[in-house]
C-alpha cells in the first residue's frame, strides 16, 4: 500500500504538465480547424460576391442603355416641341395674315351692306316703280332707249353687288374655320408632346435614379470584395501561425510524454526496489509511516456564489469542494519525498458529492493517468480549479456550471491508494495555496 502511495504521489507533478499540454492541442488543432472553415467560408463568400457583381455590372449595363433610349427619346420630343413652335410662328403670321383680309372682306361686307340698305330704303321710300315711272313718261323714243339701257345697267350692278357681298360672306366663314382650326391643331399637337414630354421625363429621372442605385450598389459590393480579400490574407497568416504553433506545441507534448514516460519508469523501479527491501526487513528496523498528516476537517462543502462577481472577488469566501479530512499542506514536502503538495487531497467517503467552488465552464473532463477521472473549471481571468481521484464526472466538456453545483462523484480512480479527492486552484498554469482561497470551514 505505500508503494502505490509512493507512486501516486509522484506522478501528480509530471501528469499535470502533460495535462496542460493536452489541453492546448486539445484546443489549438480545434482552432485552425475552425480558421480554416472560416477561411474557405471567406473564400465562397468572395467567388459569390463576383458572381453578384458580374450579375449587377449586367444590370447596370442593361439600365445605362435603357436611360441612354429614355434620353434619346426626350431629345427626340424636344426637338418635335421646338418644330411645332417654329411651325405655330408660322401659322401666327399666316394667321395674321388671314385676319388681315378678314378684317378687309368685312370692311367690304359692311360697304355693301351699306349701299344695299340705301337702297332698299330708297326702294321702301318710293316705291317698286318709282324708280321706273321716270323713264316710261318720256315721249322721246331716243332718250327712252337711253334710260332703258341705264337702267339695266343698274339692275345689273345691284345684283352684282349682292353676289359679292355673298361671296365675301362665304369668304369670312371660311377664313374663320380656317382660322380656328390651325389654331385648335396647334393647340392639340402641343399638349399631345407637352404630355409625351413629362412622361418621358419622368421615365427618364425613374431610371437615372434606378441607375445610381445600382451603381451605388456596385461600389458597395466591390468595397465588400476588397474587405473580404484582406479578410482571407489575415485569415490566410493566422492559420499558417496557428498550425505552425500546432506543430511546435505537438513536438513539445512528445517530447514530454517521452520524459513522463521515463521518469515513470525511473519511480517503478524505485518501487520495486522498495518491495525488494520491504522483502528484506530482518536487515533494517520496522520503517517509519509515510501516511500524511491530517491537516483539518472539512466539515462543510461548497455552496452557491454570488452570481455576477469574479472569481478573485470570492478568494476566501469559498468553501472546498467536498467534506473530509484535508491530508497535506501546500507547498510543504510530500511524506513518501521527492516532490512538494501543489495542492490538498481531500480524504472522503466514496460516492460522496464533489461541488464546484465557483461557478465556470468545464474545459477539461476525462481520465488522464494519475489523476484518473479529472474535471477541470475555468473561472475566467486565468483562475482554474481542478479536481482529480473522481469515481464519476457529472459534467462534460464545454458545460457552464454555477458554484455549489455537484460534478463529480469522489472515488479512487488513477491508481489513488484510498478514496478522496485531489484539488489544486491555478493561476495563469501556475498552482497557488488553496488555503489562502478556500475557508476550511
Amino acid at each position: 500500500m505505500m508503494v502505490r502511495l509512493g507512486l501516486r504521489s509522484l506522478v501528480p507533478a509530471l501528469a499535470l504538465a502533460l495535462l496542460l499540454g493536452a489541453a492546448a492541442q486539445a484546443s489549438e488543432p480545434a482552432e485552425v480547424v475552425q480558421k480554416r472553415s472560416d477561411l474557405e467560408e471567406v473564400k465562397r463568400r468572395i467567388a459569390d460576391l463576383r458572381k453578384e457583381i458580374a450579375d449587377t455590372e449586367e444590370t447596370r449595363s442593361s439600365a445605362a442603355a435603357e436611360l441612354a433610349a429614355a434620353e434619346r427619346a426626350v431629345s427626340q420630343v424636344q426637338r418635335r416641341l421646338h418644330a411645332l413652335a417654329a411651325e405655330r410662328a408660322t401659322t401666327e403670321k399666316s394667321l395674321a395674315i388671314l385676319e388681315a383680309e378678314q378684317e378687309a372682306v368685312e370692311a367690304r361686307i359692311a360697304g355693301r351692306q351699306a349701299e344695299l340698305g340705301e337702297w332698299l330704303r330708297r326702294h321702301y321710300v318710293h316705291g317698286a316703280g318709282g324708280g321706273v315711272a321716270p323713264f316710261l313718261s318720256t315721249r322721246d323714243a331716243n332718250q327712252f332707249a337711253r334710260d332703258a339701257h341705264y337702267l339695266e345697267h343698274l339692275g345689273r350692278a345691284r345684283l352684282a353687288l349682292i353676289e359679292s357681298l355673298r361671296g365675301d360672306l362665304r369668304q369670312k366663314a371660311e377664313l374663320g374655320e380656317s382660322i380656328a382650326g390651325r389654331r385648335d391643331r396647334l393647340v392639340a399637337l402641343e399638349a399631345q408632346q407637352r404630355a409625351q414630354h413629362a412622361t418621358l421625363e419622368s421615365m427618364q429621372a425613374r431610371r437615372k435614379q434606378a441607375l445610381d442605385g445600382i451603381s451605388r450598389q456596385l461600389l458597395s459590393q466591390r468595397k465588400e470584395e476588397e474587405t473580404l480579400h484582406q479578410d482571407q490574407q489575415r485569415l490566410g497568416r493566422l492559420v499558417a501561425v496557428l498550425a505552425k504553433r500546432a506543430a511546435e506545441r505537438e513536438a513539445a507534448r512528445i517530447a514530454t510524454a517521452a520524459r513522463a514516460r521515463e521518469a515513470a519508469a525511473r519511480a517503478a523501479a524505485k518501487a520495486a526496489a522498495e518491495r525488494r527491501a520491504d522483502a528484506a526487513g530482518a536487515v533494517r528496523s520496522t520503517p517509519r509511516s509515510r501516511s500524511e498528516a491530517v491537516v483539518g476537517e472539512v466539515r462543510q462543502a461548497a455552496g452557491a456564489t454570488p452570481t455576477g462577481v469574479s472569481f478573485a472577488q470570492l478568494r476566501g469566501k469559498m468553501r472546498f469542494p467536498v467534506r473530509g479530512e484535508l491530508v497535506g499542506r501546500f507547498g510543504a514536502p510530500r511524506a513518501e519525498g521527492g516532490t512538494t503538495w501543489r495542492g490538498v487531497f481531500i480524504r472522503a467517503s466514496g460516492g460522496a458529492e464533489v461541488r464546484a467552488v465557483a461557478g465556470g465552464e468545464i474545459v477539461f473532463s476525462d481520465w488522464l493517468r494519475g489523476y484518473g477521472n479529472l474535471i477541470i473549471v475555468d473561472h475566467g481571468s486565468d483562475y482554474l480549479s481542478i479536481y482529480g481521484n473522481n469515481d464519476a464526472l457529472l459534467k462534460q466538456l464545454g458545460d457552464v456550471i454555477a458554484g455549489g453545483e455537484p460534478i463529480a462523484s469522489v472515488g479512487a480512480s488513477g491508481g489513488a491508494s484510498e478514496s478522496g479527492l485531489y484539488f489544486e486552484i491555478r493561476y495563469r498554469g501556475q498552482p497557488v495555496d488553496p488555503l489562502q482561497w478556500v475557508r476550511l470551514n
